[in-house]
């Protein structure tokens, strides 16, 4: 009598494995691509942060006018940039000089952006890193919006940066408890 040993998979092990593979990603796909939209949203709400921290610690650091200008339009390819106001003291912009330039978020291709007041892409901080008036009379950013307009409202995670005073707060507008410090207040 002869042993006989298998190796490998059956067919119908194979179908089984399959199947449950497909019901698998057919489960998973939906959330990964909210998962992944939501990075963006933060990934280009923390660029945005971080220029606007820049802007506001340069003033600071230079005691001279920073303008931090963001770039808009339908495909946010401007992005922003962070410039010493009349850096050669002549009282005009003339030239300024540019501390940093982003052509693009990095990574945010399905993001959306709302200012307010509408139109406002510039804020100007002072030496002493309060906000203030912008040189060109131009409206003075208070406050930017970041969402995707690519997925259902109820799966993003939209995020608000607020201009005032001297600070910038970075939130999530659909955070309500208070007490919880990403409440927008």
């Amino acid at each position: 009598m002869t042993e006989f040993s298998q190796k490998g998979f059956t067919l119908v092990e194979l179908v089984i494995t399959m199947t449950i593979v497909a019901i698998l990603l057919a489960v998973a796909v939906p959330s990964f691509r909210s998962m992944l939209v939501n990075f963006q949203i933060r990934s280009a709400a923390e660029g945005l942060n971080s220029g606007l921290q820049l802007a506001r610690a340069e003033a600071i650091r230079r005691n001279a006018n920073v303008i931090f200008t963001l770039g808009v339009g339908p495909s946010w390819s401007i992005g922003c940039q962070v410039v010493v106001a009349d850096s050669d003291s002549d009282g005009v912009d003339d030239c300024p000089e540019v501390i940093q330039e982003k052509p693009s978020v990095e990574g945010a291709a399905a993001v959306t952006i709302e200012v307010l007041p509408a139109a406002a892409n510039k804020v100007t901080f002072n030496g002493l890193g309060r906000v203030t008036f912008n040189n060109d009379g131009s409206n003075v950013l208070r406050q930017v919006d970041i969402d995707s307009a690519g997925i259902d409202a109820a799966d993003t995670r939209n995020m608000r940066i607020l201009i005032r005073g001297g600070s910038v707060h970075f939130c999530d507008p659909n955070v309500t408890t208070v007490g919880d410090p990403r409440v927008c207040a």
